[in-house]
């Protein structure tokens, strides 16, 4: 008897017949955006409004996902992001974050409005930093200010034979100044 039990769910499992019966779906490789659910699209919508503050497991429970403890959560918020596993998840993250930088690239005239309207409501506020802020804020937006930064390193490697002499010749000036400071440390006595 317990060799055709065996036999049997060796044959039941080798076909997969149990995966197919109770669990039927389509290829994750085929699927399309088409074919996703409401909570995997709830979810693709919540992590790219709020993209950057918060994290995918976060995305995943206000999606409606259940876990009964975070590492589940992490687990499948990683699945549903996996390109290999959900393609189709994938690419409706890619379209909804391309949308989304889109929108802002386009819109730079409600950005400089915007500053405009801070500028204005300080300055009426007596508030001149916040005034000047939002003012250079949107002269950045424009392109007009532009930080540049310039990182120098002066090691003795780096520089020419005039540089180190010049170099040697300060220190020297430096060391004959401090000639004319008196010694006031306290003499030993015997």
């Amino acid at each position: 008897m317990d060799r055709v039990l065996h036999l049997f769910l060796k044959y039941f499992f080798s076909k997969k017949m149990y995966y197919t019966e109770h669990m039927p779906q389509k290829k994750k490789i085929v699927r399309t955006v088409q074919d996703l659910t409401p909570k995997q699209k709830l979810f693709v919508e919540i992590l790219v409004k709020h993209w950057g503050s918060i994290s995918k497991v976060d995305a995943l429970l206000q999606a409606g996902y259940k876990s009964k403890n975070k590492n589940g959560a992490m687990v499948l918020a990683s699945r549903l992001t996996n390109p290999i596993l959900n393609p189709h998840v994938c690419r409706y993250l890619e379209i909804k974050l391309s949308e989304e930088k889109e929108i802002y690239e386009k819109d730079k005239l409600r950005r400089f409005k915007t500053f405009e309207r801070l500028r204005d409501g300080a300055e009426q506020k007596g508030q001149y930093t916040g005034a000047i802020n939002a003012e250079f804020r949107s002269g950045q937006l424009a392109g007009l200010f532009v930080d540049k930064k310039e990182v120098t390193h002066s090691t003795l490697e780096g520089m020419s034979r005039e540089q180190l002499e010049k170099r040697l010749q300060e220190l020297e000036n430096r060391i004959h100044d401090a000639k004319n400071i008196i010694d006031i440390t306290p003499e030993k006595s015997d």
